[in-house]
């Protein structure tokens, strides 16, 4: 068993000394987002990010070493008796960043409150994000006096440089207006600062995840399948084979999306990797399956196929007549799929399939 002390080691107290500016602090706290600093000041001793917040480790750290250095954030989640909107507190020196920020939160339609130290701005109590049973729980945003700042930044460990760099800046803060929606928030950051979500040029890993090809039908979303444990593979025509006897009749598709949704979340509950088996080609059936993976804290990892249609076309002419989707609906799908926009919708890592893993060897067929 790990014990975790209740002091900040001296490792990490002379790393966050040395700091000399906001930008330093920004860096530190990104490196702290990623495990590589155990402590952070204002947080208790080593201990890192909330669960709920891991899979926005990857733009929380990106906006920090942007100079946008958080202090606070929350997915924007929905249960039984709460519900919380996404949000992110910060500060900010660079007036670039600044402008970009609101601008691009002003485009997104997101709450925004601006403080100095010395001056309250226009929502000086900032904004509820979290609701318990329908009554006000938790906010962000609130104007942050001298003496919370010594507390959350304190002095005698960031250093006098950084701190009073702390106490200059703008509190920035940015609340998504919608309680449970998980992506818009995060997909403004990323334009602010001009991010991109990780690429993994070195083929998928199989582990802990809900993986989503997005392409066109013959696009070889089966065949690329083959690199996950057969259980994770959940897949239409499987699905429809169940519950119809036949994996080509569209007519149970309804049936046999019901069935997987059940599926995916007992395999998501209990940390298990998903790999959806479908066209996944329109943006609304993307934004159930990213809204499962949120609700239960899992990465979700855009596979974007890049079969070109003719080959597509070529594919869907050699299936059995049962299973042939017409050309029309093919090349629907090829369009669909190719706007795909995996940070506005809030996946947290784009794939090209070039780049997956070989597939081992377990037949398939391509899913429609």
């Amino acid at each position: 068993m790990r014990i975790r002390l209740p002091w900040m080691s001296r490792a990490d107290r002379a790393r966050w000394r040395s700091a000399r500016s906001l930008a330093d602090l920004g860096q530190l706290v990104a490196a702290w987002l990623e495990g590589d600093i155990a402590s952070q000041p204002g947080y208790a001793p080593n201990y890192g990010p909330d669960p709920e917040t891991a899979h926005l480790i990857d733009i929380l750290a990106a906006v920090n070493r942007a100079g946008y250095v958080t202090d606070c954030s929350q997915p924007g989640l929905v249960d039984e008796h709460w519900e919380q909107r996404a949000g992110v507190t910060g500060l900010v020196k660079n007036p670039v960043l600044l402008r970009n920020l609101v601008d691009a939160a002003e485009e997104a339609g997101l709450l925004i409150s601006l403080h100095d130290e010395a001056l309250p701005g226009e929502h000086p109590d900032g904004f509820t994000v979290t609701r318990v049973d329908g009554e006000p729980y938790t906010g962000f945003g609130a104007h942050i006096s001298y003496r919370d700042l010594q507390t959350i930044w304190p002095q005698h460990i960031i250093g006098t440089d950084s701190f009073s760099e702390v106490i200059t800046a703008w509190q920035v803060t940015i609340v998504d207006p919608e309680y449970g929606r998980d992506n818009r928030l995060w997909a403004a950051l990323a334009r602010a600062i001009g991010h991109q979500p990780t690429q993994v040029p070195t083929g998928i890993g199989t582990t802990r995840g809900l993986y989503v090809p997005v392409g066109a039908a013959g696009s070889g979303k089966s065949t690329l399948g083959r690199a996950w444990p057969a259980d994770a593979v959940l897949s239409l025509d499987t699905y429809r084979q169940l519950v119809a006897g036949d994996a080509g009749d569209q007519g149970a598709t309804p049936d046999a999306i019901a069935l997987l949704e059940l599926v995916l979340e007992a395999r998501l509950a209990r940390g298990l990797p998903c790999y959806i088996d479908a066209t996944n080609a329109k943006t609304a059936d993307r934004a159930k399956l990213i809204a499962a993976a949120r609700r239960h804290h899992t990465p979700a990892i855009a596979i974007r196929m890049d079969t070109p249609l003719a080959e597509c076309q070529r594919r869907n002419a050699q299936r059995p007549a049962n299973r042939r989707v017409p050309e029309k609906t093919v090349a629907e799908q090829f369009r669909m799929a190719a706007a795909l926009d995996p940070i506005a919708e809030g996946f947290d890592q784009l794939i090209s399939s070039r780049d997956a893993a070989e597939p081992t060897a377990r037949p398939a067929v391509d899913s429609a």
